[in-house]
């Protein structure tokens, strides 16, 4: 009996850390910026606290805030996990705008964006048509009757 209760041991699933935890794709978000701008009001304003709560909202992403040079225009990059990138750029815009910029990158898987302009529709596997395979026997007449 001994070796039944040290079997029923082995048996029950053991917690894992993280299981029904989400982590995002985005993997790194660096804003780059200029200090002196003053098309980049909006990315300077959103430095201060909208950004520190977004940061602790999402500790598994890496957040990185670099001042360009003198010029440049103020873009936020994605890094993924699959090894893709995305640049959105950011001059111009409110803080309220920059913030919505910054949900897409979080939303976004990192995936190729495909073009929905030259989908094919392809047939289901056996080429069946889309409502059946016609038949003599469900021809229905104009007498309510079926014709065969």
């Amino acid at each position: 009996m001994p070796r039944l209760a040290q079997l029923a041991n082995l048996t029950r699933s053991v917690p894992v850390t993280g299981y029904k935890h989400f982590v995002t794709p985005l993997r790194r978000l660096v804003i780059d910026y200029d200090v002196d701008a003053p098309g980049q009001k909006g990315v300077r304003t959103y430095l201060g606290h909208p950004l520190v709560a977004l940061a602790r909202e999402n500790p598994d992403v890496e957040v990185v805030v670099r001042k360009m040079k003198r010029g440049t225009a103020a873009v936020l990059r994605g890094h993924y996990t699959n090894g893709r990138d995305k640049v959105i750029c950011v001059n111009n815009l409110e803080a309220t705008q920059v913030a919505a910029k910054v949900q897409i990158l979080l939303n976004a898987s990192g995936a190729k964006l495909k073009s929905l302009k030259n989908l094919t529709v392809e047939a289901a596997p056996g080429n069946e048509a889309a409502r059946g395979v016609w038949s003599a026997i469900h021809d229905q007449t104009n007498t309510g009757g079926y014709r065969i």
